[in-house]
């Protein structure tokens, strides 16, 4: 009795439900990926609390840009803009500790693209927080104009 061999569209087919299968096993990865470098930044930002020590604000830094390639703001783009404050976030909290003017620019950058991207998402509540922390970090940075006196314009 002769085994029947598979055609060659049904080969074709069992092989594309392997590739779909396999796209979808990536995705799920990539967001383990993404979760674990977002919990990495988490907890080096609460170690350089508890140390006293900006240092591992850097690594948390590397981390959350890290998790951005797993969030795209096309695929999650409410985690992306999280991650993107947070970026924001701990690079003021380092730019604070250390007086890093770099940090402090950087900073600034990240919460302007963070309120584009709030205000793509159409959150006022997260656009608003963003841009107070931007007006802090101009703040720092001296970057605000002065409003004049009332006696100097007077």
């Amino acid at each position: 009795m002769a085994v029947e061999e598979p055609s060659m569209a049904q080969h074709a087919k069992t092989k594309r439900r392997q590739m779909a299968d396999l796209q979808i096993e990536l995705r799920s990865t990539d967001r383990q990926l993404g979760q674990l470098n977002w919990e990495l930044a988490q907890e080096l930002v609460t170690l350089a609390d508890q140390a006293n020590d900006p240092a591992p604000l850097i690594q948390a830094v590397e981390a959350l840009r890290s998790a951005t390639r797993y969030y795209t703001f096309e695929d999650a783009p409410r985690e992306h803009a999280m991650i993107q404050k947070a970026i924001a976030d701990t690079l003021l909290s380092l730019g604070q500790k250390t007086g890093d003017r770099d940090a402090l620019t950087t900073a600034r950058d990240a919460y302007r693209g963070a309120i584009t991207l709030a205000s793509l998402l159409s959150d006022e509540e997260l656009r608003e927080s963003l841009r107070k922390s931007y007006k802090t970090t101009q703040t720092l940075l001296g970057d605000l104009p002065q409003n004049p006196s009332l006696f100097q314009v007077a």
